[in-house]
């Protein structure tokens, strides 16, 4: 079975069509069918069945592109190892990133790569913090920047940074101060799986159940409707932090210590290190220390004693 065989394959799966992955691959598709037929005959079953607009994966077709991407990230890797020793770092990274912190920081983190390892190529895929986790395990991706620290035994994760979770609302729809927890309760929200799974966490134990109206996996649209003022939602607040400055949103700190996340990045425990990994870690470190020095990631400064009590709450 050739890897390239397999790299084909993958994309077609990606594409759903032939002819859309011989133009990706600017190779003839002619050529590119007869690797799938190739590929098709070592396995003794058939991985395409023809649709309406390209083509689409058999029963059997659906187990394995889980387990060839994963080949072909471990072949990727471990050349990229042998190539980056005693060199400038130099590699393709997968990141794993959750939908809220993608907007604030890969737009910088791309600019700051090409500026210092320019030959590190960088691919960018966001997920809930479960999916995140187990794109980690299975080797989807090199690195994740979780919204919590990971319990699980096979990801090392580290903190990075705290950040508070606020309230936001449209300007002037409720008095500036603290929301309390009957508030809180009382306030029609507009809320993702993913952020009302990681309030129920933050909020356990203090009494304090959301009102949630309308539930929406989408950031940009909670913030327009935020604006509109259908209801309020609850965002960490570097996504918030812009809007709120330019008087497009208001944030509000939820009880009077505030509610915080923590940032931290994880990486599979048994996976060796790259240089080209280790440049990406340091550059995100970096960027998140800028973000929380210039308060960009909560609405004021707080002890750091009651910061780590309450992340530990």
């Amino acid at each position: 079975m050739e890897l390239r065989s397999l790299a084909y394959f993958v994309r077609i799966a990606e594409l759903g069509s032939i002819t859309r992955a011989a133009a990706h691959l600017r190779l003839a598709q002619p050529a590119l069918t007869r690797h799938v037929q190739r590929l098709e005959d070592e396995l003794g079953v058939a991985l395409f069945t023809r649709a309406n607009r390209g083509v689409r994966l058999t029963e059997a077709g659906e187990k394995l592109p889980e387990g060839a991407t994963r080949i072909l990230r471990y072949v990727e890797r471990t050349g990229d190892e042998l190539r980056a020793q005693d060199a400038q770092p130099s590699g393709r990274i997968i990141l794993g990133i959750t939908p809220t912190l993608c907007p604030i920081l890969v737009p910088e983190l791309f600019a700051r790569l090409r500026r210092d390892y320019p030959r590190v190529e960088l691919k960018v895929m966001h997920a809930g913090m479960v999916r995140l986790e187990e794109f980690v395990i299975d080797g989807r991706v090199d690195i994740a920047l979780l919204s919590e620290l990971s319990h699980s035994r096979l990801i090392a994760s580290t903190r990075l940074a705290q950040e508070e979770m606020v309230l936001v609302t449209r300007p002037a729809a409720r008095p500036a101060g603290i929301v309390d927890g009957d508030e809180l309760s009382q306030t029609p929200l507009i809320l993702g799986d993913g952020l009302r799974a990681a309030m129920d966490a933050l909020l356990a134990g203090r009494g304090i159940e959301l009102k949630v109206e309308y539930e929406i996996n989408d950031n940009e649209t909670m913030r327009l409707m935020v604006q509109d003022g259908v209801a309020a939602s609850i965002l960490p607040y570097s996504s918030v932090a812009r809007d709120s400055a330019r008087g497009l949103l208001a944030a509000h700190r939820i009880t009077e210590g505030g509610i915080f996340r923590t940032l931290a990045r994880g990486v599979r425990v048994s996976r060796t290190a790259s240089l080209a990994r280790e440049a990406v870690v340091r550059t995100i470190a970096e960027i998140i220390a800028e973000m929380e020095d210039a308060g960009r990631l909560s609405l004021g400064a707080m002890r750091p004693r009651s910061r780590q009590a309450l992340a530990t709450a």
